[in-house]
Protein backbone atom coordinates (compact mmCIF):
# COMPACT_ATOMS: atom_id res chain seq x y z
CA UNK A 1 0.00 0.00 0.00
CA UNK A 2 3.00 2.34 0.46
CA UNK A 3 4.21 1.63 -3.16
CA UNK A 4 0.48 2.45 -4.47
CA UNK A 5 1.01 5.91 -1.68
CA UNK A 6 4.15 7.29 -3.52
CA UNK A 7 2.57 6.24 -7.11
CA UNK A 8 -0.10 8.76 -6.12
CA UNK A 9 2.22 11.47 -4.89
CA UNK A 10 4.24 11.23 -8.17
CA UNK A 11 0.76 11.19 -10.22
CA UNK A 12 -0.61 14.20 -8.67
CA UNK A 13 3.10 15.80 -9.38
CA UNK A 14 3.15 14.90 -12.95
CA UNK A 15 -0.70 16.19 -13.70
CA UNK A 16 -0.19 19.53 -11.85
CA UNK A 17 2.90 19.58 -14.39
CA UNK A 18 1.49 18.97 -17.32
CA UNK A 19 -1.34 20.83 -16.68
CA UNK A 20 0.40 23.87 -15.59
CA UNK A 21 2.29 22.93 -19.06
CA UNK A 22 -1.12 22.51 -20.74
CA UNK A 23 -2.41 26.12 -19.30
CA UNK A 24 0.57 28.21 -20.40
CA UNK A 25 -0.03 26.97 -23.62
CA UNK A 26 -3.35 28.15 -24.01
CA UNK A 27 -5.11 24.42 -23.49
CA UNK A 28 -6.90 25.94 -20.64
CA UNK A 29 -9.76 23.23 -20.51
CA UNK A 30 -7.41 20.27 -20.62
CA UNK A 31 -5.31 22.06 -18.21
CA UNK A 32 -7.91 22.15 -15.62
CA UNK A 33 -9.07 19.18 -16.07
CA UNK A 34 -5.84 17.48 -15.52
CA UNK A 35 -5.84 19.46 -12.19
CA UNK A 36 -9.53 18.23 -11.35
CA UNK A 37 -7.54 14.46 -11.98
CA UNK A 38 -4.74 15.43 -9.68
CA UNK A 39 -7.22 16.86 -6.83
CA UNK A 40 -9.29 13.40 -6.54
CA UNK A 41 -5.97 11.76 -6.61
CA UNK A 42 -5.14 13.94 -3.22
CA UNK A 43 -9.11 13.55 -1.85
CA UNK A 44 -8.57 9.64 -2.47
CA UNK A 45 -5.25 9.88 -0.15
CA UNK A 46 -7.05 11.97 2.09
CA UNK A 47 -10.06 9.22 2.37
CA UNK A 48 -7.28 6.54 2.80
CA UNK A 49 -5.79 8.18 5.80
CA UNK A 50 -9.33 8.91 7.77
CA UNK A 51 -10.61 5.03 7.34
CA UNK A 52 -7.77 3.19 6.79
CA UNK A 53 -9.30 1.21 4.10
CA UNK A 54 -6.97 -0.12 1.28
CA UNK A 55 -9.26 -1.75 -0.66
CA UNK A 56 -11.55 1.48 -0.84
CA UNK A 57 -8.16 3.33 -1.73
CA UNK A 58 -6.86 1.16 -4.44
CA UNK A 59 -10.59 0.78 -6.65
CA UNK A 60 -10.62 4.56 -6.24
CA UNK A 61 -7.11 5.19 -7.69
CA UNK A 62 -7.90 2.71 -10.70
CA UNK A 63 -11.44 4.08 -11.45
CA UNK A 64 -9.01 7.79 -11.37
CA UNK A 65 -6.11 6.06 -13.25
CA UNK A 66 -8.83 4.58 -16.06
CA UNK A 67 -11.25 7.66 -16.30
CA UNK A 68 -7.69 9.57 -17.17
CA UNK A 69 -6.58 7.22 -19.72
CA UNK A 70 -10.06 6.95 -21.19
CA UNK A 71 -10.29 10.99 -21.20
CA UNK A 72 -6.70 11.08 -22.26
CA UNK A 73 -8.04 8.73 -25.94
CA UNK A 74 -10.97 10.54 -25.76
CA UNK A 75 -9.82 13.96 -26.61
CA UNK A 76 -5.83 13.21 -27.30
CA UNK A 77 -4.42 15.51 -24.72
CA UNK A 78 -2.07 17.66 -26.36
CA UNK A 79 -1.34 17.43 -30.34
CA UNK A 80 -3.33 14.00 -30.03
CA UNK A 81 -0.40 12.46 -28.01
CA UNK A 82 -2.97 11.22 -24.84
CA UNK A 83 -2.65 7.69 -25.52
CA UNK A 84 0.56 7.58 -25.39
CA UNK A 85 0.62 7.61 -21.86
CA UNK A 86 -1.81 4.62 -21.67
CA UNK A 87 1.51 1.83 -22.31
CA UNK A 88 2.13 2.90 -18.77
CA UNK A 89 -1.28 1.25 -17.12
CA UNK A 90 -0.58 -2.19 -18.26
CA UNK A 91 1.92 -3.31 -15.84
CA UNK A 92 1.08 -0.60 -13.32
CA UNK A 93 -2.60 -2.78 -13.44
CA UNK A 94 -1.49 -6.10 -13.31
CA UNK A 95 0.33 -5.48 -9.95
CA UNK A 96 -1.91 -3.45 -8.36
CA UNK A 97 -4.80 -6.20 -9.24
CA UNK A 98 -3.03 -9.29 -9.69
CA UNK A 99 -3.90 -11.40 -13.52
CA UNK A 100 -7.08 -12.27 -13.40
CA UNK A 101 -8.70 -8.81 -12.29
CA UNK A 102 -6.03 -6.86 -14.23
CA UNK A 103 -7.00 -9.00 -17.11
CA UNK A 104 -10.78 -8.18 -17.46
CA UNK A 105 -9.83 -3.95 -16.39
CA UNK A 106 -7.58 -4.22 -19.61
CA UNK A 107 -9.66 -5.98 -21.95
CA UNK A 108 -12.76 -3.43 -20.49
CA UNK A 109 -10.10 -0.35 -21.74
CA UNK A 110 -9.30 -1.69 -25.29
CA UNK A 111 -12.76 -2.24 -26.00
CA UNK A 112 -13.52 1.28 -24.65
CA UNK A 113 -10.53 2.40 -26.97
CA UNK A 114 -11.40 0.71 -29.66
CA UNK A 115 -15.20 2.09 -29.50
CA UNK A 116 -13.93 5.67 -29.23
CA UNK A 117 -11.43 4.82 -32.31
CA UNK A 118 -14.78 3.12 -34.28
CA UNK A 119 -17.09 6.05 -33.36
CA UNK A 120 -15.51 9.44 -33.30
CA UNK A 121 -18.54 11.06 -33.75
CA UNK A 122 -19.95 9.95 -30.00
CA UNK A 123 -20.56 13.37 -28.17
CA UNK A 124 -17.58 12.75 -25.52
CA UNK A 125 -15.06 11.82 -28.61
CA UNK A 126 -13.68 15.40 -29.35
CA UNK A 127 -10.37 14.25 -31.69
CA UNK A 128 -9.82 11.57 -34.61
CA UNK A 129 -6.75 9.57 -35.25
CA UNK A 130 -6.00 8.10 -38.89
CA UNK A 131 -6.59 4.36 -39.45
CA UNK A 132 -2.98 3.76 -39.12
CA UNK A 133 -2.27 4.94 -35.51
CA UNK A 134 -5.39 3.33 -34.42
CA UNK A 135 -3.84 0.03 -35.74
CA UNK A 136 -0.58 0.30 -34.50
CA UNK A 137 -1.83 1.64 -31.50
CA UNK A 138 -4.42 -1.09 -30.71
CA UNK A 139 -1.76 -4.09 -31.34
CA UNK A 140 0.94 -2.51 -29.33
CA UNK A 141 -1.27 -2.12 -26.69
CA UNK A 142 -2.03 -5.25 -27.24
CA UNK A 143 0.97 -6.70 -26.95
CA UNK A 144 2.25 -4.41 -23.95
CA UNK A 145 -1.07 -6.24 -22.30
CA UNK A 146 0.28 -9.91 -23.20
CA UNK A 147 3.78 -8.58 -22.04
CA UNK A 148 3.06 -7.19 -19.12
CA UNK A 149 0.52 -9.88 -17.86
CA UNK A 150 3.52 -12.35 -18.63
CA UNK A 151 5.56 -10.74 -16.36
CA UNK A 152 3.52 -10.70 -13.73
CA UNK A 153 2.72 -14.11 -14.10
CA UNK A 154 6.21 -15.12 -13.89
CA UNK A 155 7.48 -12.74 -11.18
CA UNK A 156 4.17 -13.62 -8.96
CA UNK A 157 5.37 -17.65 -9.25
CA UNK A 158 8.83 -16.66 -8.78
CA UNK A 159 7.83 -14.73 -5.47
CA UNK A 160 5.25 -18.02 -4.74
CA UNK A 161 8.38 -20.00 -4.92
CA UNK A 162 10.32 -18.13 -2.55
CA UNK A 163 7.66 -18.22 -0.44
CA UNK A 164 7.42 -22.03 -0.27
CA UNK A 165 11.23 -22.53 -0.47
CA UNK A 166 11.42 -20.18 2.67
CA UNK A 167 8.57 -22.11 4.40
CA UNK A 168 10.56 -25.47 3.72
CA UNK A 169 13.82 -23.67 5.30
CA UNK A 170 11.93 -22.51 8.56
CA UNK A 171 10.23 -25.76 8.54
CA UNK A 172 13.51 -28.06 8.21
CA UNK A 173 15.21 -25.72 10.77
CA UNK A 174 12.54 -26.62 13.14
CA UNK A 175 12.25 -30.11 12.38
CA UNK A 176 13.64 -33.31 13.48
CA UNK A 177 14.80 -35.02 9.94
CA UNK A 178 15.07 -38.29 11.05
CA UNK A 179 11.77 -38.38 13.48
CA UNK A 180 10.02 -35.32 11.64
CA UNK A 181 9.02 -34.26 15.20
CA UNK A 182 10.14 -30.43 16.28
CA UNK A 183 13.54 -30.05 16.83
CA UNK A 184 15.65 -28.68 20.30
CA UNK A 185 15.27 -25.01 18.77
CA UNK A 186 11.55 -25.49 17.92
CA UNK A 187 10.65 -27.15 22.08
CA UNK A 188 12.78 -24.23 23.28
CA UNK A 189 10.57 -21.12 21.37
CA UNK A 190 7.62 -23.31 22.20
CA UNK A 191 8.54 -24.02 26.00
CA UNK A 192 9.38 -19.59 26.19
CA UNK A 193 5.41 -19.51 24.47
CA UNK A 194 4.30 -21.53 26.90
CA UNK A 195 5.83 -19.81 29.72
CA UNK A 196 4.62 -16.64 28.72
CA UNK A 197 1.54 -17.96 28.83
CA UNK A 198 1.80 -19.42 32.20
CA UNK A 199 3.24 -16.07 33.79
CA UNK A 200 0.68 -13.85 31.72
CA UNK A 201 -2.47 -15.94 32.27
CA UNK A 202 -1.58 -18.43 34.76
CA UNK A 203 -1.94 -21.96 32.23
CA UNK A 204 -0.10 -24.48 34.14
CA UNK A 205 2.03 -26.99 31.73
CA UNK A 206 4.06 -29.75 32.45
CA UNK A 207 6.95 -31.92 30.78
CA UNK A 208 7.98 -35.33 30.16
CA UNK A 209 11.65 -35.79 29.74
CA UNK A 210 12.48 -39.20 28.32
CA UNK A 211 15.42 -41.74 27.15
CA UNK A 212 15.58 -44.44 25.35
CA UNK A 213 17.18 -47.26 27.88
CA UNK A 214 20.47 -48.39 27.00
CA UNK A 215 20.24 -47.36 23.35
CA UNK A 216 23.82 -47.84 22.61
CA UNK A 217 23.41 -51.20 23.03
CA UNK A 218 20.80 -51.41 20.49
CA UNK A 219 23.31 -49.64 18.27
CA UNK A 220 26.10 -51.80 19.08
CA UNK A 221 24.05 -55.29 18.59
CA UNK A 222 21.79 -54.55 16.10
CA UNK A 223 23.36 -51.92 14.12
CA UNK A 224 22.86 -48.35 13.55
CA UNK A 225 19.77 -48.72 10.78
CA UNK A 226 18.36 -50.62 13.43
CA UNK A 227 19.06 -47.64 15.87
CA UNK A 228 17.34 -45.29 13.85
CA UNK A 229 14.35 -47.50 12.90
CA UNK A 230 13.84 -47.76 16.84
CA UNK A 231 13.99 -43.83 17.03
CA UNK A 232 11.20 -43.30 14.41
CA UNK A 233 9.44 -45.75 15.72
CA UNK A 234 9.41 -44.38 19.19
CA UNK A 235 8.22 -41.14 17.73
CA UNK A 236 5.41 -42.61 16.32
CA UNK A 237 4.25 -44.33 19.52
CA UNK A 238 4.38 -40.84 21.06
CA UNK A 239 2.53 -39.25 19.12
CA UNK A 240 -0.03 -41.80 19.08
CA UNK A 241 -0.08 -41.64 22.69
CA UNK A 242 -0.67 -37.86 22.93
CA UNK A 243 -2.69 -34.92 22.87
CA UNK A 244 -3.32 -32.85 19.57
CA UNK A 245 -1.86 -29.82 21.59
CA UNK A 246 0.90 -31.86 23.12
CA UNK A 247 4.11 -30.60 21.22
CA UNK A 248 6.92 -33.41 21.23
CA UNK A 249 10.42 -33.22 19.95
CA UNK A 250 13.81 -34.76 20.16
CA UNK A 251 15.41 -33.23 22.40
CA UNK A 252 18.99 -35.20 21.53
CA UNK A 253 20.23 -38.76 20.64
CA UNK A 254 17.65 -40.89 22.37
CA UNK A 255 16.38 -38.37 24.56
CA UNK A 256 12.19 -36.52 23.98
CA UNK A 257 11.08 -34.02 25.26
CA UNK A 258 7.36 -33.62 25.56
CA UNK A 259 4.98 -30.02 26.17
CA UNK A 260 1.97 -30.31 27.73
CA UNK A 261 0.09 -27.30 27.74
CA UNK A 262 -2.83 -26.98 30.44
CA UNK A 263 -1.32 -30.25 32.20
CA UNK A 264 -0.94 -30.65 36.53
CA UNK A 265 2.16 -32.20 37.29
CA UNK A 266 -0.15 -35.40 38.27
CA UNK A 267 -1.74 -35.43 34.40
CA UNK A 268 1.48 -35.40 33.49
CA UNK A 269 2.80 -38.63 35.33
CA UNK A 270 -0.28 -40.52 34.67
CA UNK A 271 0.62 -39.81 30.75
CA UNK A 272 4.22 -40.60 31.01
CA UNK A 273 3.25 -44.13 32.67
CA UNK A 274 1.05 -44.56 29.91
CA UNK A 275 3.59 -43.89 27.75
CA UNK A 276 6.46 -46.53 29.71
CA UNK A 277 3.57 -49.03 29.68
CA UNK A 278 3.16 -48.65 25.96
CA UNK A 279 7.05 -48.46 25.12
CA UNK A 280 7.50 -51.87 27.23
CA UNK A 281 4.69 -53.69 25.56
CA UNK A 282 5.19 -52.27 22.08
CA UNK A 283 7.08 -54.35 19.30
CA UNK A 284 9.71 -53.35 17.98
CA UNK A 285 11.72 -54.88 15.35
CA UNK A 286 14.12 -54.41 12.39
CA UNK A 287 14.14 -57.01 9.67
CA UNK A 288 12.17 -59.67 11.69
CA UNK A 289 14.84 -58.89 14.75
CA UNK A 290 12.60 -58.33 17.33
CA UNK A 291 14.42 -55.61 19.92
CA UNK A 292 13.56 -54.91 23.33
CA UNK A 293 12.82 -51.44 24.10
CA UNK A 294 11.96 -49.32 27.58
CA UNK A 295 12.10 -46.09 28.11
CA UNK A 296 12.88 -43.83 31.57
CA UNK A 297 11.08 -40.19 32.35
CA UNK A 298 11.69 -37.42 34.05
CA UNK A 299 8.29 -35.25 34.64
CA UNK A 300 7.98 -31.47 36.16
CA UNK A 301 5.32 -28.50 36.61
CA UNK A 302 5.92 -25.03 35.60
CA UNK A 303 4.31 -24.60 39.21
CA UNK A 304 7.17 -26.11 41.22
CA UNK A 305 9.96 -23.08 39.15
CA UNK A 306 10.14 -19.51 38.33
CA UNK A 307 12.14 -19.89 35.12
CA UNK A 308 12.26 -22.42 32.31
CA UNK A 309 15.82 -23.35 32.96
CA UNK A 310 14.73 -24.42 36.18
CA UNK A 311 12.36 -26.87 35.21
CA UNK A 312 14.60 -28.30 32.73
CA UNK A 313 17.44 -28.35 34.89
CA UNK A 314 14.89 -30.87 37.82
CA UNK A 315 13.39 -32.38 34.81
CA UNK A 316 16.68 -33.92 33.96
CA UNK A 317 17.59 -34.73 37.62
CA UNK A 318 14.95 -36.39 37.87
CA UNK A 319 15.54 -38.88 34.41
CA UNK A 320 18.85 -39.57 35.92
CA UNK A 321 17.39 -40.80 39.02
CA UNK A 322 14.96 -42.89 37.09
CA UNK A 323 18.21 -44.30 35.56
CA UNK A 324 20.18 -44.81 38.89
CA UNK A 325 17.28 -46.82 40.25
CA UNK A 326 17.12 -49.45 37.20
CA UNK A 327 15.62 -47.87 34.18
CA UNK A 328 12.07 -48.29 33.15
CA UNK A 329 10.13 -46.26 35.07
CA UNK A 330 8.95 -42.67 36.23
CA UNK A 331 10.47 -39.98 38.49
CA UNK A 332 8.83 -38.95 40.55
CA UNK A 333 7.00 -42.21 40.86
CA UNK A 334 3.40 -42.44 40.02
CA UNK A 335 1.49 -43.10 43.47
CA UNK A 336 -1.54 -45.14 41.96
CA UNK A 337 -2.20 -48.70 42.00
CA UNK A 338 -4.44 -48.83 39.04
CA UNK A 339 -3.35 -50.14 35.71
CA UNK A 340 -1.88 -47.29 32.87
CA UNK A 341 -4.61 -47.42 30.38
CA UNK A 342 -7.03 -47.46 32.83
CA UNK A 343 -6.23 -43.44 32.93
CA UNK A 344 -8.66 -41.39 31.10
CA UNK A 345 -7.13 -39.82 28.31
CA UNK A 346 -8.47 -36.42 28.15
CA UNK A 347 -7.36 -36.13 31.85
CA UNK A 348 -4.58 -35.63 30.80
Amino acid sequence: MQVLQWLTYAGVFVLIAIGIKSILSEHLRHGYILFVFALLMMLNLVILHRTGSGNTFLRIFIGIVAALFIYLVATGGESNTGPLWFYVFPPLIFYMLGLRQGLVVMTSCLLVIAVIFKFPELPFVITEYNPDFQLRFLTSMTFVTVFSYILDFSRRRARNDLIDLAERYDLASRTDELTRLSNRRDMRNRLDTEYYRFKRHGHHFSVVLMDIDHFKRINDGYGHDAGDEVLKDFAKLLKEHSRHLDVISRWGGEEFLILLPETSLVQALALAERLRFAVESAEFSYQSMLIPVTMSAGVCSISQFESIEGLLRQTDINLYEAKMKGRNRIVPMVKSTSRPEEHDSESV
